[in-house]
């Protein structure tokens, strides 16, 4: 019976050394709002046609998910999109990056930093018009989304 009260207790002990390696980070959907949207068009050949609408499209999925939009300079953090593509044997490759933006304090100072990052290489798409609001609308459901409301 004394061997059981160790072992109960040996596992008693281990356990909180393993919450330890869960990830923590401060980040809700209260304090990244209001997000506003920036993006870089670096395609060519025409494999991104359609820009002028990312804006929209990222509103509709952070506000789709709980999350304030502004396009104002009222903006806490910034969602910006990256995408560099290029027509190559009839279709298009190259990669998108998104990433969230806010400041911090690094040393003392205020900076601006990638607080959330994720990308996507892609190739043979005729063009990314219809890819660019799936992966906008992927990456704020599947990172931005989970973050707790407060």
């Amino acid at each position: 019976m004394k061997i059981v009260l160790i072992f109960a207790g040996l596992t008693a002990l281990a356990l909180p050394a393993f919450a330890q390696n869960e990830e923590v980070h401060p980040y809700t959907k209260a304090n990244i709002s209001p997000v506003g949207f920036s993006y870089e068009d670096a395609a060519e050949d025409g494999c991104w046609t359609s820009a002028a609408e990312a804006a929209g499209i990222a509103k509709a999925a952070l506000e789709g998910q709980g999350i304030a939009f502004t396009e104002g300079d009222d903006a806490k953090t910034t969602l910006h999109l990256f995408i560099d593509a290029e027509r190559s044997g009839g279709g298009c490759y190259g990669n998108a990056r998104m990433d969230l933006r806010g400041m911090i304090e690094w040393d003392g100072q205020p900076i601006m930093a990638v607080l959330r990052e994720a990308g996507a290489n892609f190739i043979g798409q005729q063009s990314l018009n219809g890819v660019v609001p799936i992966l906008i609308d992927h990456i704020v459901k599947s990172d931005l989304g989970t973050f707790p409301d407060e």
